[in-house]
């Protein structure tokens, strides 16, 4: 068994370890997996108990917030995958054969969400969970003798879906592809790709909606989210000249070109540009250049957050 300590105090206790290159981990972090991969430039926060009896693995750029609880026999989590704090993983039943969590890169995990991993949980890529959702892969409590209702099995989740705040899926679940799905949904049957879901319990409410591709809508789409940063802009007393080439399909921010047709980014960025771009994933617009997102918080914010001492 090997341990890694962290010089403030947090471990990690594996059988096979891999850690990547600046791998940050907060205070009061314990990791305990049979074998244990973390990527490159993974962050994780202060308060987290991993407890995985067969294999964790979590990908490069990874950030992850506090005080969440993780139990599986595997969890595996892909690259860029932002992760925020209080999510559950296990609750009851927890420690089956069958307790296997993955969740896609490019996914977001929100706050005080539970995946119940009872049975196993598969999450696709570009997948956004928001806050409050339940994955629950038991249902039970009564007794089946007497007739009451018990359900138990897993639940898969596709690629390119939006499960917003407040909604709960029930096991036994499919959620296909490209779906997006109403706040407060009660997810108590299949979805199929494409479609707008959503109500208590859930019913589609259009089929065959996304992916949707429209030029024109797009061009007065981009327009607009140039307006709308340019505001921000001033607001945080940034300097910025923005261009959009409709025909080429470009955004220039300074000298940074983003280029919406092969979502790739080329230029020298600076602390502006990187701001720019966090703002595009704001929009669902992602560039990924193998750097964290990050953006510039507003001087009338920021001056509020300097050490007593350098303010005497």
């Amino acid at each position: 068994m090997q341990i890694h300590r962290f010089e403030n105090g947090s471990y990690i206790i594996a059988e096979r370890l891999q850690l990547g290159h600046n791998v940050q981990v907060g205070p009061h972090t314990t990791i305990r997996a049979t074998e244990c991969i973390i990527g490159d430039d993974v962050t994780i926060g202060a308060h987290n108990t991993f407890l995985v009896g067969q294999r964790l693995e979590i990908g490069a750029l990874t950030t992850m917030g506090s005080h969440n609880s993780l139990t599986a026999r595997t969890i595996r989590l892909g690259e860029y995958v932002f992760w925020d704090s209080h999510v559950t993983v296990g609750h009851g039943g927890k420690f089956s054969p069958d307790a296997h969590l993955t969740v896609g890169s490019y996914s977001m995990i929100c706050a005080r969400i539970t995946l119940n991993t009872n049975h196993r949980i598969d999450i696709g890529e570009y997948v956004g969970i928001g806050e409050d959702v339940a994955v629950w892969t038991h249902g039970s409590f009564l007794p089946i003798l007497d007739g009451f209702p018990a359900d138990f099995g897993p639940v898969s989740i596709g690629h390119h879906v939006w499960l917003p705040a407040r909604t709960t899926v029930l096991p036994n679940r499919r959620i296909g592809n490209n779906i997006v799905i109403g706040t407060n949904s009660l997810i108590n049957k299949d979805l199929p790709d494409g479609c707008l879901a959503g109500g208590i319990p859930v019913k589609i409410l259009r089929e065959n909606v996304y992916p949707n591709e429209n030029p024109a809508r797009n061009t007065q789409l981009i327009k607009q989210v140039l307006h709308d940063y340019t505001e921000l802009a001033a607001y945080k007393e940034l300097k910025v000249n923005l261009h959009y080439n409709e025909e080429q399909q470009l955004i220039s921010c300074n000298k940074v070109v983003f280029d919406l047709a092969a979502m790739q980014a080329h230029g020298a960025f600076t602390n502006t540009e990187e701001d720019f771009r966090d703002y595009l994933r704001r929009r669902g617009i992602k560039f990924y250049t193998g750097k964290p997102f990050s953006s510039i918080l507003p001087e009338e914010y920021r001056h509020l957050l300097y050490p007593p001492n350098e303010l005497l």
